[in-house]
Parts: C-alpha cells; sequence; structure tokens
C-alpha cells in the first residue's frame, strides 16, 4: 500500500514538473515565434528552397524599409492631429462665451511705409490710372506712411439649434470715404491722423443641412472673389484682381459629390450698379473643388495660413444699367428711361503645385489664375474707372442726350457712357487676365514669397469721349472726356515677400511696376517698394 502511495506521489511530481517544463518551452517558443514573426513565410520559403538567400535578403530589407516609412507615416499623422487640435483649442479659446454666444473680438493693425515714383497713390493702387508724367502728381514722387488699414473683427456664433449654425460677422477699417489731401480744410495731418471708420464687411450667415444663407455686406459671389485673390503687401490689390464687397443675398450648399469631390453651386441677389435702379444684379455660379490636393492660402495680407484644396470656379452676373432719354429735364421733354445690359463671365483655378504632404505647410507652392470679361462690371475691380467719369453727353438735338442740367444718373463711373462713335448708351466693356505664384519656404510656413502679372483692358473705353475743351462741357452733361484723360489699359508685375516672427508679428516686403495706357497712345508708369508691419491678434 506504501509502495502504491509512494509511486503515486512520484507520478504526481513527475507530472507536474513535466507540465511546467511543457508551458516554459511553449512560453520560450512562443517568444522566439514573437521575434522572427515578422519573416516566418519567408523564413519557411527559403527552408522548403522555393527561394534564394539573396531573395530572401532582399525581400526581408524591403519589409523594414516599408515598416520604418510607416511607422514614419503613423507618426507625422500623429503629429498633424495634435496640431490640428492645438490650432482649434487655440481659436476655442479666443472667443468667450456671453448669453450663450461665442464671442471673438480680434483683428490687426497696419503700419504701411510706401514709396512710390509719382503721386497717382495713397495706399491704394487698385485699378486707378498713374498720372502723366507731365502733371505735377506723375512727375515727382513722394514717401507715404499710413495705419489706416487697420482692422477691427467681431465674431459672433450662436450654439447650433434645430440643425441651424449661425454667425454674424462685423470688420471695420479705417479707409473710409474721406476726401484727398487738398480739398478745403483737410491737411495732410488730419487725413492720417483722424481717419473715418468704415465698415468692412458686415454680414449674418445660416447654416443649414440644406442650404446656406447669408445676407448682409461681403465678397460679391462673382468669380468667388475672396477664394483667389493675391496675398500681395499691396492693400486692396493691384489690377486685374477682382477686389470688392457690398450688400448682398446669397445662396450656397457645399455638396460632397465623393470622398473628395465637391461641389459648391451659389445663387446671389446683389446692389444694383446705381442708385437709379429698378433691379438688383444677378449673379449665379459654381465651384468644383478636390480635397486630395492642397496648398497653403493667403488671401490677404493679414489673414491667417491655411489649406486650400486643388479647386476651379466659373460664375455669372447680369445687370441693366439705366439713363434718362430724351430731351431736357422740362415738362414737356421728358421721356422714359432707356437701359442696357450688363454682363460678365469669370473663370478661376487654384493649382497646388507643390502639394501639402501630410498637411505640412513647408515646401509647398501654389499658382492661381484668372480671366473675366463683361460689360459694365468695371466696379468688380477696385477703382476701376476708364477715365469715364460721366455716363451722359451730347446734346438734346444731336444724340437725344444732353442739357446740363440732364446728366446725373447716378451710375458709378467705368459703367457705361454714351458712344461719340454711335450716340447711344452703352455698356463699358472690360477683360482682364491675372497669373499669380507663392512658395512657402521650409520653415513651417513662416516666410513666404509670391509675384504675378495682371492686365486689365477695354476695347470701347476709348469711343466714351465727349467734348474737347471745358467750354463744351455745357453740352455734354457737365462732362469733358478726352483720349488723353481715358485709359483703356493697365497692367502690373509684382513680386513680394512675408515673414512671421510670431504668432502675431508679420513684415511683408513688396516691389511692384504699374503702367497706364492711356486711349491717345501715351503710356505712365509707377514704381512702388513697400514695406507693411502687422500685428495681428
Amino acid at each position: 500500500m506504501s509502495v502504491t502511495i509512494y509511486l503515486g506521489r512520484i507520478t504526481v511530481g513527475q507530472t507536474l514538473v513535466g507540465a511546467i517544463a511543457m508551458i516554459t518551452v511553449c512560453l520560450l517558443t512562443q517568444f522566439s515565434f514573437a521575434g522572427g514573426g515578422e519573416h516566418r513565410t519567408l523564413q519557411l520559403l527559403l527552408n522548403k528552397g522555393i527561394i534564394t538567400q539573396q531573395e530572401y535578403d532582399q525581400a526581408v530589407q524591403e519589409e523594414e524599409r516599408v515598416k520604418v516609412e510607416e511607422e514614419q507615416r503613423v507618426k507625422v499623422e500623429g503629429e498633424q492631429r495634435a496640431k490640428v487640435e492645438e490650432e482649434k483649442r487655440a481659436k476655442q479659446g479666443s472667443f468667450f462665451t456671453r448669453n450663450g454666444l461665442q464671442v471673438r473680438l480680434g483683428g490687426f493693425a497696419e503700419f504701411n511705409f510706401i514709396d512710390d515714383n509719382t503721386r497717382s497713390f495713397q495706399e491704394l493702387v487698385g485699378n486707378r490710372p498713374v498720372l502723366h508724367s507731365n502733371t505735377v502728381g506723375g512727375a515727382n514722387s513722394q514717401f507715404y506712411p499710413s495705419p489706416r488699414n487697420s482692422r477691427i473683427i467681431l465674431d459672433v456664433r450662436a450654439p447650433e439649434q434645430d440643425g441651424i449654425k449661425s454667425r454674424l460677422f462685423l470688420s471695420m477699417d479705417f479707409l473710409g470715404n474721406q476726401p484727398a489731401v487738398g480739398t478745403s480744410t483737410v491737411t495732410e495731418f488730419s487725413q492720417m491722423t483722424s481717419p473715418n471708420l468704415r465698415i468692412f464687411q458686415l454680414f449674418f450667415l445660416a447654416e443649414t443641412p440644406v442650404v446656406d444663407v447669408k445676407v448682409g455686406q461681403d465678397w460679391s459671389r462673382f468669380g468667388f472673389m475672396s477664394q483667389y485673390s493675391r496675398g500681395q503687401v499691396s492693400t486692396a490689390v493691384t489690377p486685374a484682381n477682382m477686389f470688392n464687397r457690398w450688400i448682398q443675398a446669397s445662396l450656397s450648399k457645399q455638396l460632397q459629390v465623393t470622398e473628395s469631390l465637391s461641389l459648391t453651386p451659389v445663387l446671389s441677389v446683389e446692389r444694383p450698379p446705381q442708385a437709379d435702379a429698378t433691379l438688383p444684379s444677378f449673379v449665379a455660379g459654381v465651384q468644383i473643388a478636390h480635397s486630395g490636393l492642397k496648398a497653403p492660402y493667403n488671401g490677404a495680407q493679414a489673414a491667417e495660413t491655411s489649406l486650400r484644396s486643388l479647386s476651379v470656379q466659373v460664375s455669372g452676373v447680369g445687370r441693366r444699367l439705366e439713363a434718362n432719354s430724351g430731351g431736357p429735364t422740362s415738362s414737356t421733354g421728358l421721356s422714359s428711361q432707356t437701359y442696357v445690359t450688363g454682363w460678365g463671365v469669370s473663370t478661376s483655378l487654384f493649382l497646388p503645385v507643390l502639394p501639402s504632404k501630410n498637411g505640412e505647410i513647408g515646401n509647398t507652392a501654389h499658382v492661381v489664375m484668372e480671366g473675366v470679361t463683361g460689360a459694365g462690371i468695371a466696379d468688380f475691380f477696385n477703382g476701376l474707372s476708364w477715365g469715364v467719369c460721366s455716363p451722359v453727353c451730347g446734346n438734346a438735338t444731336g444724340t437725344g442726350f444732353g442739357g446740363n442740367a440732364f446728366g446725373q444718373t447716378n451710375i458709378d463711373s467705368g459703367l457705361a457712357a454714351v458712344s461719340s462713335k454711335t450716340g447711344t448708351f452703352e455698356a463699358i466693356r472690360t477683360t482682364s487676365m491675372m497669373v499669380h505664384g507663392t512658395y512657402y519656404l521650409p520653415d513651417n510656413g513662416k516666410t513666404w514669397v509670391g509675384g504675378g502679372y495682371g492686365t486689365v483692358y477695354s476695347s470701347n473705353a476709348n469711343q466714351m469721349t465727349c467734348g474737347t475743351v471745358a467750354a463744351d462741357a455745357s453740352s455734354c452733361g457737365g462732362a469733358v472726356r478726352t483720349l488723353h484723360g481715358i485709359y483703356n489699359r493697365e497692367s502690373t508685375y509684382y513680386g513680394y515677400l512675408y515673414h512671421d516672427f510670431t504668432q502675431e508679428i508679420r513684415m511683408g516686403l513688396e516691389t511692384n511696376f504699374t503702367r497706364t495706357g492711356y486711349a491717345d497712345g501715351s503710356n505712365a508708369e509707377n514704381r512702388r517698394v513697400m514695406m507693411s508691419l502687422y500685428y495681428r491678434f
């Protein structure tokens, strides 16, 4: 009996030892497999003679390379996600909550130092003409410092309610409609130290699941304007880039066609081109974007740098320009208004030529191209008048338009006039093109350089002459328009450099060359060197 018990004890002990040994072997084997499991299949193929040692070594090297690249990709994506989250938190942190609304007060202070070889411009170049070299302003240079393009921004956002997100945006600057230096009671000192505050943008936006509605003063939807602007140092850009804001009511919605392809149709009812109008302007367009290719973009001097998708837009505008017809303004000579149709077509392209990789800003580049053609659309280009200062000329017996009290039709300069060639009221034709490129240096987007070319042309502005000397103004609706004063082409070349010293402090340097071609064949040129400092908050 005792022998049996002893043998049983031995058997149990041996069993326990064996079990422990097996578990140990299994664990060691598992660790061995874990260490060499990455190439287990290759090892089996090698052992069976299906592949050679050289092929095995090459395959192992390739697997190691792919593994390293994948680890690097995961690391970069993680860093990018962290950066996006940090920026998101920073933006959210700039808002404070009041009565359930998120409110942000921001803007920037801008200090411009401008040197021109003529006195044709102040801060704004836009599409204004360079003065003739035989005038005081065209023959003399000037140095012009100014803080007037500084801006204050109020951004109010409401919490989502019933699927509707709403926002109120207000932006004001100090480039108000103030008389120029030399006007009675206006001195350079008062203009620089007491500028007029004006509304730059003021609109509310309601985003719904079906459509987005915008009402207020903002960039015109013709040309999807602010999305294809040149981020120049020059205030309000230079010739041939559409750049203007006004009152509007618009409908739009970004529609996701595929994971990376989107379609954004737009319909907008905007301000009429004149005060004495019976119809607003109508804008319709569509933008196609592909998020698979993105590059950084700065649409304005102090704007944030953000990634923008490859995109193309096509849009059109229709409007009516009106003028009184008939004889002098008397109870027996009045007749109904006459009108012409204003129209325009715009196409623009944003092309990432060195696309961003994994959301990076540095070592990227984009090109912007824009082409516009139409008639009666000069007001979409900042400052463009073609030198046609009054739309009506002629006399009561000659053309049916006339009388020195008759010439006021409340149409902005450059939109329409009575042609000296046909004697009829016509819209002034405008055609423009521009190409612009920007490159962001490999310093995480703190430094970028850019440059480009633009030209805007009219094929019939030179037909809008009216009188030859001041004495003819009485038969010209109070206007005198000669080939020497009308310009029919304006072109520019430019280059610039920006650098962000900190998130708040930015500096911009630019040089641009502007040439105005007058209808009499003469040219006038301005060369500008400009430095701007910005404090963004």
